[in-house]
C-alpha cells in the first residue's frame, strides 16, 4: 500500500461522511480521527494484510473491494466492501491477523493505529468502538444467514 498523499481533508470528509462507521461522529471528531490515521491506496492484486501479521491496525474500506483469504491459499472466504473493515479482531485482541486481505480493485483505505485512538478524547474512543461492534454484530447476523442458507 502507499500513503494517499494528494486527497484533501475536505474530500476525505466527504468520503467519511458516507460511511456508516462514521455516522455518529460529529465532523470535529471525524477531523480529528482523520488526522490522527493514514490514507492509503491499495492496488489491485496487492495486500492490505497478511494471514499472521503482527500489526494492530484497523482498516475502513473507503472505496474499492476487498477479498479475504485463508492458510494462503487463493481460495476468497469473502468480500469487504466500501464502508467495512477489517483487521478488527487483532485490532481489540493484539492478536496476529486471521487471514489475509487483498484488494480486488484498486482501493482506498483509511489505516487505525492502536497508538492513534490512545489519544483521542474518551468520547470519541466510545463511539470508535460502538461502531467496531455494531460493523460486527452486522457481520454475525450475516454469517449466520449465511450459515443458514448453506444448511
Amino acid at each position: 500500500m502507499l500513503p494517499l498523499k494528494n486527497i484533501s481533508n475536505l474530500k476525505l470528509l466527504e468520503i467519511v461522511a458516507r460511511i456508516n462507521f462514521f455516522k455518529r461522529l460529529t465532523i470535529r471528531e471525524r477531523e480529528l480521527l482523520l488526522n490522527s490515521s493514514a490514507c492509503y491506496k491499495c492496488f489491485q492484486n496487492n495486500f492490505v494484510q497478511q494471514e499472521d501479521d503482527l500489526n494492530r491496525n484497523f482498516y475502513i474500506v473507503l472505496s474499492g473491494k476487498i477479498a479475504i483469504t485463508k492458510n494462503d491459499t487463493d481460495k476468497i472466504v469473502g468480500y469487504v466492501n466500501v464502508g467495512e473493515f477489517i483487521g478488527e479482531s487483532s485490532f481489540i485482541n493484539k492478536s496476529r491477523k486471521s487471514a489475509s486481505a487483498k484488494a480486488v480493485t484498486d482501493s482506498i483505505i483509511l489505516c487505525i493505529d492502536q497508538h492513534a485512538l490512545r489519544d483521542l478524547p474518551n468520547t470519541l474512543k466510545d463511539k470508535c468502538k460502538d461502531s467496531i461492534i455494531e460493523g460486527m454484530a452486522s457481520r454475525i447476523v450475516y454469517l449466520t444467514d449465511h450459515i443458514q442458507q448453506l444448511s
